[in-house]
């Protein structure tokens, strides 16, 4: 993208064809950073809404919606990895990164008594949602039933991330200033929740 579109997409009264553009730069950030964990995706839906409702509360909706969608996406993936298994090397790098997590079973259990609680759960805490996931895969879950009860998690995580990225707009005044405190805002509340969760093992 040339650098004056970028400018017209940061202009709140600007009218650019790039923002659609921005948003598939965002399902696609989203999808690939959940299936390989190579960049913050909450962070960067945190972003994108500080950007967003720069431009209008209508475009911040549109960030939440495309989060929420890439999220879903996301998640079917790497439910569908997990199936397969041993057979692909995504799928065994998966199966590894769920197990070093240990308590599979107890997971699996726990998701047979409460799906959409536990998927929720998975989603809004860090490194909890493939070990779930992986719970789910090792007991059979139906994929359908999956498919149903993944939409709320899905919804919740991208308005989580989304309300972040709006106080982070509330913060900053220029566009670049509120996505970086947005940024800020996303990974801070991530690293909290793993101290947390680190402190309560212990």
């Amino acid at each position: 993208m040339h650098p004056s579109a970028v400018l017209d997409l940061l202009d709140p009264a600007s009218h650019a064809d790039d923002w659609p553009w921005a948003l598939v730069v965002l399902f696609a950030a989203v999808v690939t950073g959940a299936v390989l964990p190579v960049l913050p995706t909450g962070a960067v839906v945190s972003a994108m809404a500080a950007l967003g409702h720069h431009r209008s509360w209508l475009s911040l909706g549109e960030v939440v919606v495309v989060g929420a969608g890439a999220a879903y996406v996301a998640d079917l993936v790497v439910y569908a990895l997990l199936l397969r298994g041993a057979s692909t090397r995504a799928g065994r790098r998966l199966r590894r990164q769920a197990e070093a997590h240990g308590h599979l079973e107890e997971l699996g259990e726990r998701l047979t008594r409460h799906d959409v609680g536990t998927l929720v759960t998975s989603r809004l805490l860090p490194g909890a949602r493939v070990p779930v996931l992986a719970a789910a895969a090792a007991t059979s879950y139906p994929v359908v039933r999956f498919a149903a009860a993944d939409v709320a998690p899905a919804v919740c995580w991208a308005l989580a991330y989304g309300a972040l990225g709006l106080a982070g707009r509330g913060v900053g005044g220029s566009p670049w200033v509120s996505v970086v405190v947005a940024v800020a805002f996303g990974v801070l509340a991530s690293g909290a929740v793993s101290l947390v969760r680190r402190l309560r093992a212990r």
